[in-house]
């Protein structure tokens, strides 16, 4: 059950990237913005993602699993709460930092489960199972995500997105531990 909750904030984390690329062409008649502004929104989201990784390791070791997927999912529903509402670029782009700095705290934190949570002969398995599974956040940001967008609008579909993401991390708390023992890593 821990796996299976970690594995969907990844799963919500991959929705919650991807959810721009499939707007785009939306997002573009929101903030009346061309192809290249709109590219800053993609650029500074995956800056941030990148430039987050060793500080995000260091955070992990310090902080555990459990507290990383946390504040992981509240800085995405935060970004995509920011994203629906936002009609001024620059808010918009800060949006798309906010679900970078938190898209980059799951992924590490959901292996970081695995490896306290199964045996090590089959933690490669699980890894590739979380990583393929994972990709179906790409598939609700696609399908459902542009369903919502062009039926109800841009704030609602977002608000969705939000509570999607608000829903996962309510999971998280109730149900994921660092690790199987009473101690903590923190």
């Amino acid at each position: 059950m821990v796996w299976g909750v970690a594995l969907a904030a990844y799963v919500a984390a991959v929705f919650h990237r991807s959810s721009l690329g499939v707007t785009g062409v939306d997002a573009t008649h929101r903030f009346d913005i061309n192809a290249s502004a709109l590219a800053t929104f993609s650029v500074a989201q995956l800056a941030v993602y990148a430039a987050m990784q060793v500080p995000v390791g260091v955070l992990l070791d310090r902080f555990g699993s459990r507290r990383l997927l946390i504040t992981g999912g509240a800085l995405m529903v935060a970004g995509q709460l920011c994203f629906a509402l936002a009609t001024d670029v620059r808010l918009a782009v800060v949006a798309r930092i906010l679900v970078g700095l938190g898209d980059a705290m799951t992924f590490i934190s959901v292996l970081r489960i695995v490896t306290f949570w199964f045996p090590g002969r089959i933690n490669p398995l699980i890894v590739q199972l979380t990583g393929t599974l994972g990709q179906l956040g790409a598939v609700l940001g696609a399908v459902p995500l542009v369903a919502l967008l062009h039926h109800f609008g841009w704030t609602p579909a977002f608000l969705v997105a939000a509570a999607l993401g608000t829903t996962v991390l309510l999971l998280v708390l109730v149900a994921v531990r660092d690790t199987p023992y009473r101690e903590s890593l923190a």
